[in-house]
């Protein structure tokens, strides 16, 4: 502690205002390896820590600054510390202004600019200027973890998908313009795995239609009875799957405008009460190609190729511990 407190003196004496220092402790409001992210709405380099308290009295935005000692950037908050939380963060100091004198601002201390910035010219005088006082929060994306320190130009927002989804974009940040918006867009994040699902649910095929997907599930039939699985789109059963242990049978179909179509049937089934097996739905290139615990089984042609899949139902007497799909 006695390490960092000698530090801001330092900072201090660098800034060469010495003399303020017999009338005005800073380190008595000075927070140190302290930081308030999220409302940084301004980065400035600054030579001091005195200066980078001017830059915010000569804001009407500014409640509040950080400055990194090793770098001199000074940050401007839009926010105290009174009415939201300070978190620790190495190498930086925290202030709130209310507790700096006014006279650092120096002729912009007995200039008002309501609404604005004070800006002092070459020969001293000052005037009013427009200042960007930051974006909103950055938008939230459903199932996703935001990170951002800021909403001043150039701030980044980035989202990370929650464990067992999915980014559907390209991008996964958006940045502040000075427009006071967050360019492009993100997400949404799309559920792709299932832990320990309920019998009986539905698998969302991640990020709208795709023309090529797999589905993979460890499942465990727990009576001699059926297993059904349903690549489905529009209410129709584009793509049906029949597990009849009860009759020891395999059957694929399609069920489409209520109206069943030809069945393909198959002997013997390839699952087991009580014995759990990899049952692997893929479609690729107009071909749905199911395998059970990696042997090939059945190569269906595609009936509907220009239906949307929409999702998978999984259905009957059995448990599933996981179930995935890839795209």
């Amino acid at each position: 502690m006695q390490i960092c407190l000698f530090t801001v003196v330092l900072v201090l004496i660098g800034g060469g205002l010495g003399s303020c220092g017999t009338c005005f402790n800073a380190t008595s409001v000075v927070e140190v390896d302290a930081h308030m992210k999220h409302y940084v709405f301004r980065k400035v380099r600054s030579p001091s820590l005195y200066s980078c308290a001017s830059d915010c009295l000569m804001s009407s935005v500014c409640m509040s600054f950080n400055f990194e000692t090793k770098t001199r950037i000074c940050e401007l908050n839009s926010n105290r510390s009174d009415l939201v939380a300070i978190t620790p963060r190495p190498g930086f100091l925290y202030s709130d202004i209310n507790h700096w004198p006014e006279s650092l601002a120096g002729a912009c201390s007995k200039t008002r600019c309501p609404t604005s910035r004070c800006q002092l010219d070459r020969l001293g005088r000052t005037s009013c200027e427009t200042e960007f006082q930051g974006c909103d929060a950055p938008p939230s994306v459903a199932n996703a973890e935001m990170h951002y320190k800021g909403v001043y130009e150039g701030a980044v927002a980035e989202y990370t998908c929650k464990d067992n989804f999915m980014m559907c974009t390209d991008r996964n940040h958006r940045v502040c313009q000075l427009t006071g918006n967050w360019n492009g867009s993100v997400g949404p994040c799309a559920q792709y795995s299932w832990d320990n699902p309920v019998m009986n649910f539905l698998m969302v095929v991640p990020c709208g239609n795709s023309m090529s997907f797999k589905v993979a599930m460890n499942i465990t039939p727990t009576a001699v009875n059926r297993v059904t699985m349903d690549v489905r789109g529009g209410g129709n059963l584009l793509y049906h799957i029949a597990f009849r242990l009860d009759q020891n049978k395999l059957v694929f179909n399609s069920h489409f405008s209520g109206v069943w179509e030809t069945e393909i049937m198959l002997s013997p089934v390839p699952l087991a009460v009580g014995s759990e097996s990899l049952v692997e739905i893929q479609l690729d290139q107009g071909m749905y190609m199911l395998a059970v615990d990696g042997s090939s089984i059945n190569n269906f042609t595609d009936r509907y190729p220009n239906e949307i899949r929409e999702d998978v139902r999984i259905s009957g007497e059995a448990n599933v511990t996981s179930a995935h799909i890839t795209i």
